[in-house]
């Protein structure tokens, strides 16, 4: 079977010409040389990513460390830079927000990124190296937890093993970013905190006594490549040439802060400069340098209605190489409803059509399972532009929807040049072997808009591109149940019994299971223990 396939070296795809011969991508990551801390190569990501415009005039130096929005270096375990950099950078953004300073836990995203035990998923071990997907997923399906609930003592049978965590933040807003323009990379630290940016690292390019970092010998191969993820939280655009190792310094002044993983003994106290000129700084064969944007509290009351849990992998764009005259198509997820959590919050999606205009819908189901195509019964829930590349976050107002079946849909319409496509957790290879398999079903995503009919997009991989293992649109809806926290033994109320249920709970007398353990954890700490069952007293004795 013929496979559209993106290298490391070519964003141009290989399709044939009077049809769509298959789908998803064959990464070629060759062989790194990079035993230490590897960051697997990824697609090409070279005509990937949006422009910041500057709040207010950038300085010519900035540092978030020194404004207090980074929290401490931390020595990262394993071939997880990857995992502590976006740890990192969703920690300086809950800082910039003024949220609580926590330390993430990235042992848990880690191990998150392994295969389950389905065999589906990313098939890597944990002591391998990773890719931004799982990061990406990680953050907007599953969330993320406190580290001292999971921290690098915990081995991968404790990950197994461990079913009652639950996250404190999930991400809904990620900027996909044009690195490029170097004032786009600064708006986003200067607006968010931090930013993920990758390179090419050599330990000989690394002054000793100033912790500056510049490499700048040419058409270096995968094989040769030693892939690092770091968090950059800061500029400066007069940082002298000289403080670069003597015969490989770069033609003007200039570099980035970054904050490392390599312990607080490394480096500057774990930071250290990479110039602006670095050659491998943002490498499109590292996949995406991004800014997290935006992050919703999860609680006992919310939930993340969602087909899939590993995020975007590819972009479903078939439908407008089949049919180049289209320029609107409605993307459809079909969510079931029945368990409380209904009353939508938000719909986050993945799509790279940055310029695109968008419509958010919620839509019956008929008795099949499938999303109506009449339009005039859909729910006009949100509507705008998608801004920038990568996940976008529509703010929902006050909608519950019927506690049973029902979809929602995105519609994506050209604007000018953009495309139409919107995010699939598309199965990926590397060698001939799998690299990553989605756990796609069919009942779950429908197009709306390539024919007179809901089309089940399992139907269209395997009609159109001979594909049986197909994918599922990333689009989620962030959902509150509307009974209160604290009722433990989900009778509808809220009352003595439900803290004697949790005391038995805690005293191994009766098991709670996970939806129990939710709702006791009134305090939203992601465990649920004595102190819960006092607060839940003292509001029932409606003492402050």
């Amino acid at each position: 079977m013929l496979r559209k396939l993106i290298t490391i070296l070519l964003t141009a795809a290989m399709i044939g010409t009077a049809t769509l011969s298959a789908s998803a991508a064959q990464i070629d990551t060759a062989d790194t040389g990079a035993q230490l801390d590897a960051a697997i190569v990824a697609a090409d990501y070279a005509e990937v990513g949006g422009t910041l415009e500057p709040e207010e005039p950038l300085p010519n130096a900035y540092s978030s460390a020194e404004q207090g929005l980074t929290t401490p270096v931390r020595q990262q375990q394993y071939n997880t830079c990857w995992a502590y950099s976006s740890t990192a950078t969703l920690e300086s953004l809950l800082l910039k927000n003024r949220e609580q300073s926590f330390h993430l836990s990235t042992m848990h995203m880690n191990y998150w990124g392994t295969a389950l035990e389905n065999g589906k998923g990313w098939q890597r071990e944990y002591y391998a190296a990773g890719y931004p997907y799982i990061a990406l997923g990680y953050l907007t399906s599953f969330g993320c937890i406190d580290n001292e609930l999971f921290d690098e003592s915990k081995t991968v049978d404790d990950y197994h093993t461990t079913d009652n965590l639950y996250p404190y933040q999930a991400v809904n807003s990620i900027i996909y970013l044009d690195t490029d323009d170097r004032d786009t990379v600064k708006s986003a630290i200067y607006q968010y905190g931090g930013v993920i940016g990758n390179f090419h690292y050599n330990a000989k390019y690394l002054h000793s006594r100033t912790n500056a970092y510049y490499f700048d010998t040419p058409n270096l191969t995968t094989a040769e490549m030693n892939g690092h993820a770091i968090e950059i939280v800061g500029w400066d655009d007069s940082y002298d040439v000289g403080n670069f190792v003597s015969g490989h310094r770069p033609s003007s002044p200039g570099a980035w802060l970054c904050k490392n993983s390599w312990g607080s003994y490394w480096g500057n106290n774990g930071y250290f400069w990479i110039s602006y000129e670095d050659l491998y700084l943002f490498e499109s064969r590292f996949g995406p340098s991004y800014a997290i944007t935006g992050a919703s509290a999860i609680n006992a009351n919310s939930k993340i209605q969602q087909n899939e849990i590993f995020g975007a992998t590819y972009e479903f764009n078939y439908v407008q190489q089949l049919r180049p005259k289209l320029n609107k198509m409605t993307y459809a997820n079909v969510f079931d409803f029945s368990d409380g959590y209904h009353h939508i919050d938000k719909v986050v999606f993945e799509s790279t059509s940055e310029g695109s205009t968008y419509t958010v819908n919620y839509i019956p189901v008929d008795a099949s399972g499938a999303p109506l195509t009449d339009s005039s019964r859909w729910m006009l829930l949100a509507q705008g532009t998608i801004e920038h590349q990568g996940y976008t976050c529509a703010e929902i107002y006050g909608f519950n929807a019927p506690m049973t079946k029902g979809a929602i849909g995105v519609t994506i319409e050209k604007n000018s040049d953009t495309d139409i496509a919107i995010g699939v957790d598309e199965w990926l290879t590397t060698g001939g072997n799998y690299l990553f398999t989605p756990e796609s079903e069919h009942g779950q995503s429908y197009l709306i808009g390539y024919s007179n009919s809901a089309i089940d997009i399992m139907d269209f991989y395997q009609t159109k591109l001979k594909d049986d293992i197909g994918g599922t649109f990333v689009i989620k809806a962030l959902c509150t149940n509307d009974e209160k926290n604290g009722d433990v033994d989900r009778d509808g109320d809220f009352t003595i019994m439900d803290v004697t249920v949790l005391q038995r709970g805690l005293a191994n007398i009766a098991q709670l299971d996970n939806e129990q353990r939710r709702f006791a954890d009134i305090d939203n700490n992601g465990v649920s223990d004595i102190l819960d069952a006092t607060r839940m007293g003292r509001i029932l004795a409606q003492i402050n």
